[in-house]
């Protein structure tokens, strides 16, 4: 979270770059930021007058730099914030050629020319305007090999808003509990955390229900959590996953069965299903080419958490057989999107194939 505080502190002594990219997994937290960055900004007044939300989306590039360059009202600076802005992404083109050096996502520093609508915006990041402070607010994926990128990492200023690790989400549910004049003992947070994930926008929601429910009691355990706050399906996969690995196959289906059972959508479970596969094959490949595990994370964009249940699932696996896995799970998706296969015979008849193999 350091770099949270940091940004928040230079926000406090109104040392400010003249245009920010804030990028991420960590949603709670940008809105957060965003939210400080307004009212630091508008200084208790009307918002309007000196702040204003752009749709990347909707609006083109060059027009975002007219707007930027515009005059603040009554006060030195104004606040510009563009959302899901398109051009810090990869191009379509791009993603192909970077799959086809290795079949991974690789950092790299590849020349690429600025497409006309975009060049405005890169002469204007080349020397933002003074009193304007503009906001990028790009979501987790982005091309940080472009121009752009790397124009605004060298005249401005970078955050990505990444997921805390284990020990901040701790202190972030202690102050929590603090601010409602309770406790919240350790085996409570950690169950809490394992059932909701690292991301703060679903402990926040998780908290809320879990601080109402407690009303009245000075500590919070275990126990009032698990009678609230239900797994995360992506924790259930994980467990599924691991039920596979070690040819449990009616432990696997059984789990399926509950998540069917509370209306998750069978095309959402079989393509987090892949997904594992996928990011078991791509582990598997890295691991074997000599990356650490910090290589592996940064290069995958993973939470050390989900890296860490992943990689202890590996041994479970050769990588003849997950390519394997893979193929049988593409041609599985067309054949119950046709109406040709069932999901829930064919997930069955996969997973007892996966449990007779050697």
């Amino acid at each position: 979270m350091l770099y949270y505080t940091e940004l928040m502190n230079s926000l406090k002594r109104d040392v400010l770059a003249p245009v920010y990219l804030f990028y991420g997994n960590e949603t709670y937290l940008i809105q957060q930021a965003v939210g400080h960055f307004v009212e630091h900004f508008s200084g208790g007044e009307d918002p309007e007058l000196n702040c204003e939300i752009v749709d990347g989306e909707a609006v083109e590039a060059a027009e975002i730099v007219v707007r930027a360059e515009a005059a603040p009202f009554f006060t030195d600076k104004r606040l510009m914030i563009v959302k899901n802005p398109s051009f810090f992404h990869a191009k379509p083109a791009d993603k192909k050629a970077k799959k086809a050096q290795t079949g991974e996502e690789e950092e790299g520093n590849i020349e690429e020319k600025s497409p006309v609508n975009e060049k405005t915006l890169l002469d204007y990041l080349e020397n933002p305007m003074p009193t304007t402070c503009l906001i990028f607010i790009a979501g987790a994926s982005l091309d940080k090999r472009k121009k752009l990128f790397r124009t605004l990492s060298k005249n401005g200023r970078t955050v990505e808003f990444a997921y805390l690790k284990k020990p901040e989400l701790h202190r972030w549910l202690n102050q929590k509990a603090q601010n409602s004049g309770k406790k919240i003992n350790y085996e409570a947070a950690e169950v809490l955390i394992k059932n909701a994930g690292p991301a703060l926008q679903n402990l926040a929601m998780e908290w809320e229900k879990l601080d109402n429910y407690t009303t009245g009691q000075e500590v919070i355990t275990p126990a009032d959590v698990g009678q609230l706050v239900t797994p995360a399906v992506e924790d259930n996969i994980f467990v599924i996953m691991d039920a596979i690995g070690q040819k449990r196959c009616w432990e696997a289906l059984r789990d399926i069965r509950e998540l069917l059972l509370a209306k998750e959508s069978p095309q959402r479970l079989l393509g987090m299903i892949a997904r594992q596969f996928r990011l078991l094959l791509q582990i598997s490949d890295l691991s074997g080419r000599g990356c650490t595990e910090k290589e592996i994370i940064s290069r995958l964009k993973l939470h050390p958490y989900v890296y860490q249940k992943i990689a202890n699932q590996k041994k479970n696996f050769n990588q003849i057989m997950l390519v394997e896995i893979l193929s049988i799970l593409s041609d599985l998706e067309k054949d119950i999107k046709t109406g040709r296969q069932e999901f829930y015979p064919a997930l069955e008849t996969l997973l007892l194939r996966i449990s007779l193999e050697n």
